[in-house]
């Protein structure tokens, strides 16, 4: 073996794995002359849409309060200036609903406790723990840039030596849900959320010697 002599390769490696948690983001918003009213109306129509949430199977700890917000509106009027017309609250709420096959009636029903109040800003289906994927992922991926490497090697007649370094790629944080790169949603309108599949993705940077 020539001193100092390396290869370095990075690989890829993609698990297709079944979301399990649905990530449902919502909120409560009134409008109203009077600021505290407009702030009661909207605090009403979150609580309605919590209690349906709980009585509905999701458990406290999944239910998050995501958002708060209080605002003026106004409007322009010739020679008056800016007018205030009322206020808008907002309270946001955002649920993790672990049974799959029930969240599309859960999103019914809490949309329904909260009444013309209630706002849909998103639903995400999600791995709650990515951690087996993520390991299949790495494995993979180590597996590919060995292969790469082996192939590049012969080219040139060597072969490859022990491993000196090995550099993972970023991932999320461990036990954090991870947004879906791929998602197949149901055709239709109806309740039911169509999980597929999501792709799991890890690269690594591997350096060999080369003998």
């Amino acid at each position: 073996m020539k001193t100092g002599e390396s290869i370095t390769i990075t690989g890829t490696g993609v698990v297709r794995v079944a979301p399990d948690t649905a990530v449902l983001r919502l909120a409560a918003e009134s409008r109203s002359p009077r600021l505290a009213e407009a702030f009661a109306e909207a605090t009403r129509a979150a609580q309605a849409m919590v209690s349906a949430a709980l009585a509905g199977g999701v458990h406290r700890e999944d239910i998050t309060s995501s958002a708060l917000s209080v605002t003026s509106e106004t409007a322009w009027q010739e020679g008056r200036g800016h007018q205030l017309l009322g206020y808008a609250a907002n309270r946001g709420l955002t649920l993790a609903v672990r049974d799959l096959a029930a969240a599309g009636d859960l999103l019914d029903a809490v949309v329904a406790a909260g009444g013309d109040a209630a706002r849909i800003h998103g639903v995400s289906l999600v791995v709650s723990d990515p951690s087996p994927a993520r390991t299949r992922a790495q494995e993979a991926a180590f597996e590919d840039a060995r292969s790469s490497a082996e192939r590049l090697a012969s080219f040139a007649q060597r072969h490859l030596g022990p491993v000196v370094r090995i550099d993972a790629g970023a991932s999320a944080p461990e036990g954090q849900p991870v947004p879906l790169r791929r998602v197949a949603l149901a055709a239709d309108a109806g309740p039911g959320l169509e999980a597929g599949q999501a792709e799991v993705a890890a690269s690594v940077t591997v350096t060999w010697t080369l003998d």
